[in-house]
């Protein structure tokens, strides 16, 4: 049983909480518990001396709303970041090489809900100082050189800091380390998720030429006409089978740019520089040529991850939680990392403010070690299991368009808005009509896979990836008009499901998580 020990709230430890890393999960974490218990002894160790441009720049409604309505960004980022304008895709074919011809997916109007393009590291810093000002030690740069989760009021960590180390007593550990995962790695509970072998690669450019400039318009014609809403504002990403590209404007005029591949189906070019191997990648589509033909990589502000998807086993225990994405990541196609760390964060100090407060938190650290996976795998199948294998069919892509976005709106969007205390204190997709709502998206997404499989044994994947603009006049609410987006989606697929009912489909993709035997070895009599 966890109880309340003295020493969680008390001089017998230094810190009541002491946090790993001090970017988005663990300066948010620091904010919302000294603004809940100001008398609250918070910790802060942050290893990097500055904060880079890391990934997770585009947000969507879930951690727009966090962002805004329970840290009090809006002001801030409405000055110093982006206000992005939705999701817009561009298919083609490989014959084709004119940007006038790809087939355009997107909203026609401005989204009606906050969601911003972030530059990363000056959000963190932000936060960062927000945090130290309103009561957090702040400790930078330093190195977590070791740690003994004891339970409750007996954690020991041994940091370095200028040259010294220190050891320290702590009420709590959470750990926002990010895809370091400190705590997971070293209790042996982070796993990869073989099923989804997915990897990327990114970097940032200047010199980019944005769809909105009267030369973008001048050399494709095509971009003078259709959406009311800037499309440079918007998340632009590139799609292709086994493969989707993103292009994010960032404030100070770059653009962050990468490629994000399933290696069972795609291989990326392999060599040189990563700059010049995105950039390569990117020129490869009519879209991508236009806008980064003359772009220029910025130096020493590239990255690759390797099998980007993993997750940990517990996310909880005595005197220990997880947070961010320390506590696990999924698939970055629909910018949705930072609302799973914005649910993780706020879940994480409510079960530590319980703690603090005198309560038993036994129940609440089952509760969440429950939830959390089964969060997780709910909303990979739903969304991601495979989903590779269709995103270059222009017509595959504008169902799951429509009923992947309408889903979310009528689900997590809606909830969030509805009442963000009880919402941010679970994970998506919990309880009884989540569970059905992950269960109709599982099924669609199984479908729309196999109908992929059809289309490319019958010669027809693709095929209407030229010339086709399918523009959505009425932007997604989380109110009834999301559901008339989905009936739309299930319009579109249920016509692409007739139309390939007697194909029989490829082979299935082989699962990685599903360890074959190797064969007999045949000995002679």
């Amino acid at each position: 049983m966890v109880s309340p020990s003295p020493a969680t709230s008390s001089p017998a430890t230094d810190y009541d909480v002491v946090i790993f890393g001090g970017a988005f999960s663990g300066s948010s974490l620091g904010l919302l518990l000294k603004r809940a218990r100001p008398e609250t002894r918070v910790l802060i160790v942050e290893k990097s001396e500055v904060f880079d441009r890391k990934v997770g720049e585009s947000t969507s409604e879930v951690a727009g709303c966090f962002l805004t309505r329970v840290l009090g960004l809006s002001h801030y980022l409405s000055c110093e970041h982006f206000q992005k304008h939705g999701l817009r895709m561009w298919f083609t074919t490989p014959e084709n090489d004119c940007p006038n011809a790809c087939a355009e997916i997107g909203p026609n109007t401005q989204a009606r809900l906050p969601t911003f393009q972030l530059d990363r590291s000056k959000l963190d810093l932000h936060l960062l100082e927000m945090a130290e000002k309103e009561g957090c030690t702040v400790i930078r740069p330093a190195t977590i050189k070791s740690f003994e989760l004891n339970g409750a009021g007996k954690n020991v960590i041994v940091l370095k800091h200028d040259g010294e180390t220190k050891t320290l007593t702590a009420g709590w550990v959470a750990d926002c380390s990010g895809k370091a995962s400190l705590v997971a790695r070293q209790r042996g509970i982070w796993r990869k998720l073989e099923s989804h072998p997915v990897h990327s690669m990114w970097v940032r450019f200047s010199n980019v030429l944005s769809l909105d400039t009267h030369e973008a318009r001048t050399q494709a014609p095509c971009l003078k006409d259709g959406p009311s809403v800037a499309r440079a504002s918007a998340t632009n990403h590139l799609m292709g089978r086994g493969w989707w590209s993103w292009i994010i404007p960032l404030s100070n005029g770059d653009f962050s740019a990468g490629v994000t591949w399933d290696e069972r189906i795609f291989t990326p070019p392999s060599e040189g520089p990563v700059g010049e191997r995105v950039k390569q990648h990117l020129t490869s589509q009519p879209i991508g040529k236009l806008m980064f033909k003359d772009a220029a990589p910025t130096e020493n502000d590239a990255r690759i991850y390797k099998y980007l998807p993993y997750y940990s086993t517990e996310v909880c225990g005595d005197g220990w939680i997880l947070a961010g994405d320390a506590a696990g990541f999924m698939d970055p196609l629909y910018s949705q990392g930072l609302d799973y760390c914005a649910h993780a964060t706020y879940a994480a100090h409510k079960i530590l403010l319980k703690s603090l407060n005198g309560e038993c938190v036994k129940m609440a650290l089952d509760h969440h070690n429950m939830i959390y996976p089964q969060s997780y795998q709910r909303w990979y199948h739903a969304l991601y299991k495979n989903k590779y294998q269709y995103l270059g069919d222009a017509d595959l892509m504008h169902a799951a368009f429509l009923m992947d976005i309408a889903t979310y709106f009528i689900g997590p969007v809606r909830a969030v808005y509805a009442d963000a205390d009880m919402e941010y204190s679970t994970m998506p997709y919990n309880g009884p009509g989540g569970a059905i709502f992950a269960r109709f998206m599982a099924f669609y997404n199984r479908r729309l896979e196999v109908i992929a499989r059809k289309r490319l044994a019958a010669g027809t994947y693709g095929k209407n990836n030229l010339k086709h603009r399918h523009l959505l006049r009425m932007p997604f609410e989380a109110n009834t008009k999301a559901v008339r987006h989905l009936l739309h989606g299930m319009r579109v697929w249920l016509k692409v499901e007739v139309e390939t009912m007697f194909v029989r489909p490829i082979e299935a993709l082989p699962d990685p998580a599903v360890k074959t035997a190797p064969p007999p070895v045949m000995v002679k009599a």
